[in-house]
């Protein structure tokens, strides 16, 4: 019985082992990158995240990064060396490549589209329908709202008190009686 016990105190032994390695190697840190990078555009008040095949709206692409030094490439030419942690590179509206370059970081972007800004849109579209807009005094804005105000009280008004003079109209002329001598 000795013999059995042993071997029994051996198997369990050899089965704890087990269990514990997998819990070893899930404790140890998953390799780390040096540093991070990532780029951006803006339109009013929305900001549009750079990667393969994306569009972006606004022609100012914004790079953040935490790398000591960081390059930008742009279809295959170096654009920017930075050694700050944010900087802004100006951009035509296009297709472009784009690449972010660091020690131990490297981030390519593929056939990346880059539209103008909206309020260029806006520009645009109002100098092809004519130039420019109108616009008018506060004051004369004032009156043409008080002058609409009164008449549309007047007209209420007239409705309402020749709508109701009909209603009794007719309630006089159904109910009114005559009297006939012979």
């Amino acid at each position: 019985m000795g013999l059995s016990r042993i071997k029994l105190m051996s198997s369990l032994i050899a089965l704890g082992l087990l269990l514990l390695i997998p819990q070893a190697m899930a404790d140890e840190a998953p390799p780390s990158q040096e540093c991070l990078a990532y780029a951006y555009t803006e339109s009013e008040s929305h900001s549009f995240l750079v990667r393969d095949n994306s569009s972006n709206f606004g022609n100012v692409l914004k790079v953040v990064t935490d790398c000591e030094s960081i390059e930008l490439w742009v279809d295959g030419e170096r654009a920017v060396f930075s050694n700050k942690t944010a900087f802004s590179y100006q951009l035509e509206q296009g297709l472009y490549n784009l690449s972010l370059v660091a020690d131990g970081f490297e981030e390519n972007y593929s056939y990346v589209s880059f539209y103008p800004d909206r309020l260029e849109w806006r520009y645009d579209w109002i100098q092809l329908n004519g130039g420019g807009i109108e616009m008018i005094e506060a004051g004369k804005a004032t009156i043409q709202e008080n002058w609409a105000s009164f008449l549309s009280i007047m007209i209420t008004w007239f409705l309402s008190t020749y709508v109701y003079w009909q209603f009794v109209q007719t309630y006089v002329q159904r109910n009114f009686i005559e009297e006939v001598k012979s």
